[in-house]
């Protein structure tokens, strides 16, 4: 009677051993973790220098080409463990740079939901410096939402609102360097079709450039005429407003 008893509650016993394993692996210590599986990863786009707290909230220092160094912060969601996928709300900051949102990842792809992110545009020194170009002023990113696919590294979607809250701005014309203030400016980001694509308006909504990330990892940028007009600047040549006037490139991703 006792083993038939045991026996038909075998699927509880199961599922009781299974959430205990997931309750110990969730709170266990990183510094005791973190060290065991580091060999077995293999090498990493970012380098790993300090990790604590547990896996289900925990904190890192992170080392990341061309940024810096960044910390950051997650709280796992029991709700979307037990649907058999990873999802936490995470918090990174660095060095005039801020991220906040949900992050959901499962076995094919990771995906970002109603992110916000602050960043400063010293970031961009290197895409505009093949311009021989400058800016100053910061980036605020809202309402962000994007997929992307861990099979072939490849965004799947996007939307969002980018604002940049103005600054000084320096690029050449016909050879000759142009300084002015550069006001508030707004883009929307959006994936129409294999590129990200990044639409800039003045607070008017009138087009001053395009910007977009190719499947491929490039992103770019281009102004046209009428950004020339918002500074108080005069195109040497007789051209409409919207004309393509500068064009930069860099592999990012």
């Amino acid at each position: 009677m006792v083993l038939k008893a045991i026996w038909s509650a075998k699927w509880y016993l199961i599922i009781g051993l299974f959430c205990y394993s997931v309750f110990l692996l969730l709170t266990a210590p990183l510094e005791f973790i973190w060290p065991k599986v580091q060999p077995h990863i293999g090498r990493l786009p970012v380098q790993i220098e300090l990790v604590t707290g547990t896996l289900w909230q925990g904190q890192a220092r992170v080392k990341i080409p061309k940024v810096g160094k960044v910390s950051g912060q997650w709280d796992i969601q029991l709700s979307d463990l037990l649907l058999g996928q990873l999802a936490a709300k995470v918090n990174v900051q660095g060095d005039e740079l801020k991220l906040e949102g949900k992050v959901i990842a499962n076995q094919t792809k990771v995906e970002l939901i109603d992110t916000k992110a602050f960043m400063s545009s010293r970031y961009l020194e290197s895409v505009l410096r093949q311009g021989r170009s400058s800016l100053t002023g910061d980036f605020e990113l809202n309402k962000f939402n994007a997929e992307f696919s861990l099979a072939d590294k490849q965004i799947l979607t996007a939307d969002g609102r980018l604002l940049f809250n103005g600054g000084h701005v320096s690029f050449p014309v016909d050879g000759k360097k142009i300084d002015a203030e550069l006001p508030i400016l707004v883009g929307a980001l959006s994936k129409p079709g294999d590129n990200v694509e990044l639409i800039i308006t003045n607070t008017e909504g009138q087009s001053i450039g395009t910007g977009y990330v190719q499947p491929d990892g490039w992103a770019g940028i281009a102004i046209r005429r009428r950004f020339l007009d918002i500074l108080g600047q005069k195109w040497p040549a007789d051209v409409e407003e919207d004309k393509v006037i500068f064009e930069a490139s860099q592999k990012i991703l």
